[in-house]
């Protein structure tokens, strides 16, 4: 009897002390604590990589890390000494997305991937359709074609007076650039244009604004330079589908940029033409370039 209460004892005391070893490893661990080679506890973070397109390769430094799949969307790279990184994502035919990212102790720091096609599709819509009829003997009808006709009509409507009047505070409903004082609004974030400058203002609480208003600033709520053109845009917009993403036209181009702060950033054509103009209409993108329409296919 004595035997078993020993063993029972003996079993008790290599679990306790089991625990007491493993435990504050697992903590370690968890916190994103690593040991280096000489035994010493070395404080790590980690880069989250989200939004990158499926089939995407990540690179760290230019070292191949990861490559996201269908069932792996996002990508998190641990144990990382503090210090700073370059993320890079590629994938065939698509735009290479890269930035450098602040890694400190036991913090994720996030890498928010915008990366559209080099040569992105579109659906023409044509001004006129033909109609088949049948009297006697087949023949067909061109008529105006609907679809054309209706978002024709978004491009082209203003009303008068109420033009003429937010005319004296710089405001053109036909291609509306915004302004500081009455910016597009994409809910509490505010868009508008400077003599080509692009800015963006967060008009809710910095505690509940995007992460990407916050780079290296405590004050989310600041005038935000997103781009700076050598001219005035002729529409700018938010890109409908992206988070923290404008779109803008100018000099026969529609592009879109991020609004982060980084300066690896890169404008993503998304049409070339003549004289674009474009318009974002039930979440869809549409160009108008002289009298071609076009639903852009993003």
């Amino acid at each position: 009897m004595a035997d078993i209460v020993t063993k029972k004892r003996l079993k008790l005391f290599i679990f306790i002390l089991l625990f007491i070893i493993i435990a504050p490893l697992v903590v370690l661990y968890a916190n994103g604590d690593i040991f280096s080679d000489g035994w010493n506890i070395l404080a790590t973070g980690g880069i989250y990589v989200s939004d990158a397109p499926i089939g995407s390769e990540i690179y760290l430094n230019n070292k191949f890390e990861d490559k996201t799949s269908f069932f792996k969307r996002d990508i998190l790279i641990r144990n990382l000494a503090p210090g700073k990184y370059e993320i890079q994502v590629k994938k065939p035919e698509y735009n290479t997305w890269t930035k450098k990212i602040q890694v400190a102790n036991n913090l994720v720091e996030n890498a928010d991937v915008f990366m559209l096609q080099e040569k992105i599709g579109a659906r023409e819509i044509p001004e006129y359709v033909f109609e088949t009829e049948s009297n006697g003997a087949t023949s067909s009808v061109k008529i105006k074609n609907q679809e054309y006709e209706d978002i024709l009509s978004i491009f082209t409507s203003t009303s008068t007076k109420i033009s003429q009047a937010l005319s004296t505070i710089g405001i053109n409903l036909k291609n509306n650039l915004g302004t500081k004082i009455s910016p597009i609004m994409n809910g509490n974030l505010g868009l508008w244009n400077e003599n080509g400058k692009i800015f963006v203002k967060w008009f809710g609480s910095n505690d509940s604004a995007p992460k990407y208003l916050c780079d290296e600033s405590s004050d989310c709520t600041e005038n935000k330079l997103v781009f700076n053109l050598s001219k005035s845009p002729t529409e700018i917009d938010f890109l409908s589908g992206y988070d923290g993403v404008i779109v803008a036209s100018v000099d026969g181009l529609v592009f879109a940029i991020q609004i982060e702060d980084n300066p690896n950033k890169i404008t993503q054509i998304i049409y070339t033409g003549k004289d674009p103009d474009f318009k974002m209409i039930d979440g869809s993108l549409y160009v108008k370039d002289g009298n071609n329409i076009s639903e852009i296919l993003l």
